[in-house]
């Protein structure tokens, strides 16, 4: 008997999705593999792969023996990334990048543009069409398998209605991103956040695949983290996701982006440090030794994070911890907080040569493929 609330298109459609989801976390396999780890009956995984194949979401690829009947063989499934391409527009204080990608993040272009906070929301966003639209009728593949788009951005966004209501360091209304981009492309569009959406990575690509419950921390140029649980984005009730760089550290402090004074975000920014010493953000590793107090203010912000949250691993992304000095130091520092969180507990995230554009590709695969 089903739960109440849940039809059987829904049921069929969550099957899918776990078969999905399991192939796109393993390497080639069978229907009796895919059927064994998601618990689906052989009948209901083969009529699903058969339908996966006629569209072409799937293909075959070799065959291995069955070890239980002589001459036996399985045959090996697995995704058909070309299947379809999507756009991915990263929209950060500093850069915006825009991409079009297979299913598997692999990317076919990519182009880049100076996020301009000095020009209106309209004006930028025209700027990101038209490289779009460049891009699209430059692109070497079938450009009818662009099925659509996602845009990352900072700040909070309303994914109903696919509006950023504050981009932080960029705009401060409301801009309907997914309209203005789709009355100028042609194609439809959803939202994320860039933060979320670098961890949507993580769990289609990335540790999450592996681990139910981290917590994926971003620095450079600002301070964000998500929060994952059971492989799932935790979100507020209303909608919001967590900030550690909006975890009041000063009382007193300066003004942050946010409106309140004293957050993290105000001691340990790129901007905030770079007003105490110069230095271009991807050279942080030169010059992170004047900047100890800052690295130990963030280790103990995060370690207090942890003792609250107790994630499985933490997983560390941004410019800032692009060098390994500046990451070794930082875990130092939480080890002498609490013994535990140490160089197991503490990871690179292994996208790190993609996290300026695999966030909204991900983010796209995951709601709206997955």
């Amino acid at each position: 008997m089903y739960k109440n609330g849940i039809n059987m298109g829904q049921v069929k459609k969550q099957n899918r999705s776990s078969i999905l989801r399991y192939m796109n976390s393993h390497a080639d396999v069978s229907r009796k593999e895919i059927a064994e780890a998601t618990g689906l009956t052989a009948a209901a995984v083969t009529q699903i792969c058969n339908d996966f194949l006629d569209i072409g979401l799937i293909k075959e690829c070799g065959t291995v023996s069955d070890n239980k009947g002589a001459g036996r063989r399985k045959v090996k499934l697995r995704i058909n990334n070309d299947y379809a391409y999507i756009i991915g527009v990263n929209i950060e204080s500093q850069d915006t990048v825009i991409v079009i990608s297979d299913l598997a993040g692999n990317v076919k272009d990519k182009r880049s543009l100076v996020t301009d906070n000095s020009k209106p929301a309209n004006d930028f966003v025209n700027d990101i069409a038209d490289v779009i639209n460049s891009m699209v009728m430059d692109f070497s593949y079938d450009r009818h398998k662009i099925i659509g788009g996602c845009i990352a951005v900072t700040g909070e966004v309303d994914r109903d209605t696919g509006t950023s209501l504050h981009a932080y360091g960029i705009w401060e209304m409301e801009v309907p991103l997914c309209e203005l981009l789709e009355s100028k492309t042609g194609f439809s569009y959803i939202i994320e956040n860039n933060i979320d959406a670098f961890s949507i990575a993580e769990i289609v690509y990335g540790t999450g695949m592996k681990n139910e419950n981290i917590l994926v921390v971003k620095w450079g140029p600002g301070v964000g983290c998500t929060i994952i649980i059971d492989n799932k984005i935790y979100e507020g009730r209303h909608g919001r996701s967590a900030e550690l760089g909006h975890f009041i550290v000063d009382k007193n402090g300066d003004k942050c982006s946010c409106g309140r004074r004293g957050c993290l975000e105000t001691k340990i920014s790129y901007k905030a440090m770079k007003s105490k010493k110069d230095f271009q953000i991807d050279k942080f590793g030169d010059v992170y030794k004047d900047f100890f107090e800052e690295i130990d203010l963030f280790a103990r912000t995060l370690v207090n994070s942890m003792s609250i949250l107790a994630p499985n691993r933490v997983v560390l992304s941004g410019k800032l911890f692009a060098d390994e000095r500046v990451r070794d130091e930082l875990i130092r520092c939480c080890e002498s907080y609490d013994k535990k969180y140490n160089k197991k507990r503490i990871l690179y995230s292994p996208l790190y040569d993609k996290e300026d554009y695999i966030g909204p590709i991900a983010t796209y695969i995951e709601r709206e493929l997955f």
